[in-house]
């Protein structure tokens, strides 16, 4: 057994393992970062964001070439895409983000180690391997940022052909005619805008009822209405009494008592956190009532050496928010500098297709907290940019403080709306008022310009009940 010491041990090499591992080299520490899969990137690079957008971005390619009534341009495939052209893409952006990750770990003197990591006591881990022997290592400070796993119902069987999670509908041999999607949250929705653009059947289960139910209820309709649009059958405040396999079929039991048969079923139901296997027992540490670690504003667990970052501490559970997690623990745990959590105003992206993309208070909110506001909206179609690129759908729609005119939440639904939702956050962050739209020259023919009619379309409303 080898026996070395470190200033930093990370566990994980997702988003925010990453971050965190690069932020202590550049620190000067001397730093470890062991992953328990074949490659680095976590979720988000092997099995989650990264390859699901990739497969999306296919998919719009695709669509693309369909647009004849905008183009003028007649174009056919004059067949059914293949899984291995439709997932060609992504397997070239997965390498070549494997690679990149690799590159950089070595280019800043980080080690990367392959291997199940598992504290032996609080300053050390057991790194095994299937292939070489246990090595034990030493570390001052430790940064826990295992992620989560798909959650599997344990009356369920999963089988990776037919009844499928996240990560192995990845892996599909060919594209199913039908598909029944179990979970209306943000994975199940955005495979169901995939596959049914794709001419499968889908059909949407959804205990709750609501899609995307933490999202402004104008735009969950919306999305319900063009999913519907493209095929998805939409069946809501269902829940399964029982899912299973039948010959090649899937067959789900509803409570209600119908039945849903489909070639597969994607189970996008939740995610659950893998740390239960780090032998926690060994340093102190004990999971919460949700399988997570609690942690203080410095990200610290409870004993003050070990850190947990990224979803393994719940919510939000974004990518975005992984990274600087990862970034500020590091920080606190080599220079001592406090930080804070990661809160407030965060921007949400979801990619459907057309993308969703969210920032401040719903309508909802504003309305149960009784925030005197008003909203301005801008759809797409009347935009010179919505007709140029065919997007006849798109809405933004600006929620501000009908008295100071602060802007309070951006929701949109339509192209680019996950870029688009970042200069409403900058206005947010910097307690800009709907003034500022309105004040400000936008460049001809963008999307953005939005916002301007949006705000227009706001204020319009408080000087007609001025009038």
């Amino acid at each position: 057994m080898k026996d070395q010491n470190y200033d930093i041990a990370v566990i994980g090499a997702g988003p925010a393992g990453e971050k965190a591992a690069l932020e202590a080299s550049a620190a000067g520490a001397r730093v470890i970062i062991i992953e328990k899969g074949a490659q680095p990137g976590g979720a988000s690079v092997i099995t989650g964001t990264i390859p699901s957008k990739s497969l999306r971005e296919t998919v719009k390619y695709v669509l693309s070439l369909a647009q004849q009534e905008i183009s003028g341009i007649e174009y056919s495939l004059n067949r059914r895409i293949s899984v291995k052209e439709l997932m060609h893409r992504k397997d070239v952006v997965i390498t070549q983000r494997v690679g990149d990750i690799l590159e950089t770990y070595g280019r800043e003197n980080i080690e990367c180690v392959f291997g199940e990591a598992r504290f032996r006591s609080a300053n050390e881990l057991v790194i095994t391997s299937p292939e070489k022997e246990d090595r034990i290592i030493r570390a001052k400070k430790t940064i826990i940022a295992v992620g989560t796993i798909p959650y599997h119902p344990p009356d369920i069987r999963f089988d990776g052909k037919r009844i499928l999670d996240s990560d192995t509908i990845l892996t599909l041999d060919r594209i199913p005619d039908t598909l029944a999607v179990y979970g209306g949250g943000v994975i199940g929705c955005e495979y169901a805008s995939i596959f049914s653009l794709l001419g499968v059947k889908v059909q949407m289960i959804d205990p709750r009822g609501t899609l995307l139910s933490f999202i402004d209820q104008e735009l969950s309709l919306m999305l319900a209405v063009i999913l519907e649009q493209t095929g998805v059958h939409l069946l809501l405040g269902e829940s399964y009494q029982k899912i299973e396999a039948v010959g090649d079929r899937v067959r789900t039991l509803l409570q209600s008592g119908k039945t849903v048969e489909s070639t597969a079923l994607l189970y996008a139901n939740g995610r659950q956190g893998t740390a239960d296997r780090l032998n926690l027992e060994n340093c102190g540490l004990k999971l919460n009532s949700r399988n997570q670690l609690d942690v203080n504003d410095n990200y610290q667990t409870e004993n003050p050496n070990i850190y947990a970052v990224g979803d393994v501490i719940g919510f939000p559970s974004l990518v975005s928010v992984s990274n600087e997690e990862g970034r500020l623990a590091v920080r606190h745990a080599i220079k001592g500098t406090r930080v804070n959590r990661v809160g407030g105003d965060i921007p949400y992206g979801i990619y459907t297709i057309p993308e969703i993309a969210m920032i401040g208070a719903t309508e909802q909110e504003l309305i149960a907290e009784r925030v005197p506001y008003e909203k301005g909206t801008c759809y797409f179609k009347n935009l010179a940019r919505g007709l140029i690129i065919g997007d006849r759908r798109g809405l933004l729609k600006l929620l501000y403080h009908s008295e100071n005119r602060r802007v309070l939440g951006v929701h949109i639904c339509g192209q680019s709306a996950a870029e688009l939702i970042h200069i409403g956050q900058a206005v947010m962050k910097l307690n800009g008022t709907i003034d500022y739209f309105l004040e400000n020259v936008f460049n001809f023919p963008t999307l953005s310009a939005a916002y301007k009619v949006a705000a227009r379309n706001g204020l319009s409303k408080i000087e007609h009940r001025a009038d």
